[in-house]
């Protein structure tokens, strides 16, 4: 290690290497780790080091804040909070490049940022642990500079994971590169909001969902028992059991979940508890004579509506695995499939715990103190060891890990840190809840979870975006509205404005509808229905059209006016098919203005080639497609000068689908003329032909599996995965020569098809039904949708 700062990490902070002891270590491509030498102490003390002011080189901030102890929230204001935790810290700099600040935390120590009294950054360590051998505990900071955030973000995860404990046990890139999960391909329904008032949570209710759903051809995978099921009084778990009122004459919670597999088709049902049992722990003369308690209290940290030094009994440390193993194995037992563990940072903000010796209607005796480092990890490795033996499969997708956004969680091996132990990412919520009933929330619902999901996706998580309602906010009856109807407060498109983000996700489509409220022309632009006839039982399922990998987002995120009111720009989305964008992808256009402002923007071809990139001449032909208005283009990255104009009022999208256009060289041959005594020639002709998906949705690439040149056919095949409308570009051709020259086959069977011309060339569409094919080949299998053109 070199004891002299590099001048990159004197630009964004120049009094850091003041301090004394701090070192700088090179690491791959323009990143550092910057290590302070802790000062030996107890487990529990708290290390800071002030850095000083930023650099007059930083122009832009935006930091990713946990703004409460449950959550994480981007921001772009300065200076940092003095008494909030900074996990990421993102500056532009005047020559444009990015710096990311990143601090490490360990089994050892909590790493996090914080502001000072003069506006400077104080990085704060916790420790957590002594260290081995009388050693001192080295603590770090990852920093990294690029030419874009998402880059900057990229590059300086990757240079965590080098510094890190991790990397020197289990040598290897060990974040896995799917998002995939067992929620994957298909929506989820979740009874949480569905069941608000004046909704009684009941099974009965829960099951009305559903068949509304049904009514409509909408077929959950995934059936969510979340909040409200477990037998509970004063927030505390009395039991293992279900609420009588809850399950509305059921025999118990075995009964809905056979009710909802057999009648409505769902394979995954998951039930909802929080990491203590319930939000205030477990009731102690219920559960202490089977399993060891402690008692503990919470710190200050903001956002727990119980106060500092409010206290609640969990199980031991030593005895959670057993706690957890018996709740689970009960669980499985009535057919439940996953969990949803809720309120894990409460964990993390804890001043004392003390055994619980003996608990009496009017007093309680506590024994020994209990180390408070001890119990998040116990918590944490009984909730995934009990998942694992209970629900039959060694996968992260088996837990949804909600309210978990503290460093322990995200940064902790058990979970969001590098595992080999793990086949599949945990599946961990992204933002905030949904509220429904908050119009001013959902712009920044939107912009919380884009930001959030470009740091968690580079972790070993996959970001849940959380659930919606496919209609508007139904408000309980004493608010003034009709009995179960829609106020006029209430009756503006947020629905289509959450549904359009989870088509971006890599993680669960989840929706959390009123019984009978369901409105399907929303529903219907994120599914689709299988394409084949079958018998299979999965065949019914509702196909989910959503990415395979989170979105990243452009630099504008360093403005603030993007959340302002009046108008302006709008809040640019990209989503890649494939790693290097070749193979196109999708760019999102969201209005998330503040109160009732207005978006006047235009696609540029900036934002094109943030997707695409910079490629050679074969691959920068492209087609685009507006969801907005149905148009169509080709495009050349090269030479091409595009300004589409976007306009968006309140809660208004824009989707852009960007193809990429496919050549294929006819050859002609031409018979020689008698009288001339020139060599016989072909003649060679290219035509290019460009695959949007399925025009109808949201996300209408990933309705296609695939999109080539068939040599064996002769024709450009496109394997369709679900039902929808079919979009297929061909340039240089006029809408009369499309209807005289292209056949369409769905299946080997010839298929009627509509042409519009526009965009230097002609829209075909084919409408896709749902079994289409007559012939059970398979659920999942893409059916073959062929263009042909006569003369080839």
């Amino acid at each position: 290690m070199s004891s002299k700062l590099p001048k990159d990490l004197l630009t964004i902070l120049p009094s850091w290497d003041t301090i004394s002891g701090v070192q700088a270590q090179p690491l791959p491509g323009t990143s550092y780790g910057v290590s302070f030498e802790l000062p030996k102490g107890k487990v529990g003390q708290v290390v800071e080091y002030d850095l000083g002011a930023l650099g007059s080189d930083v122009k832009d901030v935006l930091r990713v804040t946990r703004v409460d102890v449950y959550w994480l929230a981007p921001s772009t204001s300065k200076p940092l909070p003095t008494n909030l935790d900074t996990q990421l810290l993102l500056l532009r700099l005047t020559d444009g490049r990015i710096a990311a600040v990143f601090p490490l935390t360990t089994s050892g120590y909590m790493g996090t940022l914080r502001g000072t009294e003069y506006g400077g950054v104080i990085a704060r360590f916790l420790q957590d642990a002594k260290p081995q051998g009388g050693k001192h505990t080295i603590s770090q900071l990852a920093v990294a500079f690029a030419t874009s955030a998402y880059d900057a973000v990229k590059d300086v995860v990757r240079a965590a994971r080098r510094l890190s404990e991790h990397h020197h046990k289990h040598k290897g890139e060990l974040v896995l590169p799917k998002e995939t999960h067992i929620f994957s391909g298909g929506i989820t329904y979740c009874t949480w909001n569905s069941l608000h008032p004046p909704t009684p949570a009941t099974t009965h209710n829960a099951l009305g969902t559903l068949k509304g759903f049904a009514k409509h051809d909408i077929h959950p995978s995934t059936f969510l028992i979340d909040d409200a099921w477990q037998d509970y009084d004063n927030l505390r778990l009395q039991s293992f059991g279900s609420r009588a009122v809850f399950l509305d004459g059921m025999e118990n919670l075995g009964e809905l979940v056979a009710t909802a597999k057999k009648y409505y088709g769902v394979t995954q049902v998951g039930a909802w508890h929080t990491i203590g049992g319930y939000w205030c722990g477990v009731e102690p003369k219920n559960f202490i004579d089977k399993y060891k308690l402690v008692k503990v209290a919470k710190d200050g940290y903001p956002g727990p509506f119980e106060p500092e030094g409010f206290s609640y009994y969990i199980p031991h440390p030593s005895d959670v695995g057993r706690f957890f193993d018996d709740y689970y194995g009960e669980l499985a037992s009535h057919g439940i499939t996953f969990t949803k563990c809720d309120n894990m940072a409460s964990l993390d903000n804890l001043v004392s715990a003390y055994e619980v010796t003996t608990v009496t209607p009017n007093d309680e005796v506590l024994g020994a103190a209990v180390s408070i480092q001890s119990i998040p990890p116990a918590f944490k490795n009984a909730v995934l060891a009990a998942a694992e033996k209970h629900f039959g499969h060694k996968t992260g997708g088996r837990v949804i890990f909600c309210m978990e956004m503290t460093p322990r969680v995200l940064l902790g091996e058990e979970i969001g840190w590098p595992n080999p132990h793990v086949s599949e990412r945990h599946v961990l919520r992204n933002s905030c809840d949904y509220f429904p009933d908050q119009p001013n929330s959902h712009r920044y619902h939107i912009f919380t979870n884009l930001v959030n999901a470009m740091f968690t996706s580079q972790l070993n998580i996959v970001p849940d975006f959380d659930m919606f309602q496919s209609h508007s906010y139904i408000r309980p009856r004493e608010d003034g509205n009709e009995p179960n109807g829609v106020s006029a407060k209430d009756d503006y498109p947020q629905a289509a404005f959450h549904a359009a983000l989870r088509a971006f996700g890599a993680g669960p489509v989840t929706l959390t509808d009123v019984p009978g409220k369901t409105d399907p022309e929303i529903v219907r632009k994120l599914i689709g229905s299988n394409l084949r006839m079958t018998t299979s039982p999965i065949a019914g399922r509702s196909i989910a059209l959503h990415a395979a990998r989170s979105p990243f987002l452009s630099d504008d995120i360093f403005d603030p006016s993007i959340l302002q009111e009046g108008a302006g720009k709008a809040m640019r989305v990209f989503s890649r098919r494939g790693e290097d964008g070749t193979e196109g992808g999708l760019i999102g256009y969201w209005n998330v203005r503040s109160a009732n402002g207005v978006v006047d923007d235009a696609v540029t071809m900036g934002d094109i080639l943030t997707l695409v990139g910079s490629h050679d001449t074969d691959t920068r032909k492209f087609v685009v497609h507006s969801f907005k208005t149905g148009k169509a283009q080709k495009i050349d990255t090269a030479t091409t000068k595009i300004d589409l104009p976007i306009h968006l009022g309140p809660f208004e999208f824009e989707i852009i689908t960007v193809a990429p256009l496919l050549s294929h060289i006819i050859v002609t041959p031409l018979r020689p003329n008698p009288a001339s005594k020139e060599a016989e020639t072909n003649h060679q002709s290219i035509v290019r032909v460009g695959a949007f998906g399925l025009i109808d949705k949201y996300n209408p690439l990933a309705g296609l599996a695939s999109f080539s040149f068939d040599f064996s056919s002769s024709s450009w095949e496109a394997g369709v995965r679900c039902s929808g409308k079919l979009g297929i570009f061909v340039p240089d051709m006029s809408s009369g020569e499309a209807k005289s020259r292209i056949a369409i086959t769905a299946d080997d069977k010839d298929k009627s098809f509509e042409v519009e011309e526009m965009g230097g060339g002609v829209l075909i569409t084919i409408a896709l039904e749902p079994a289409e094919a007559a012939e059970p080949q398979g659920v999942g299998i893409p059916l073959p949708v062929r263009l042909s053109l006569a003369g080839m």
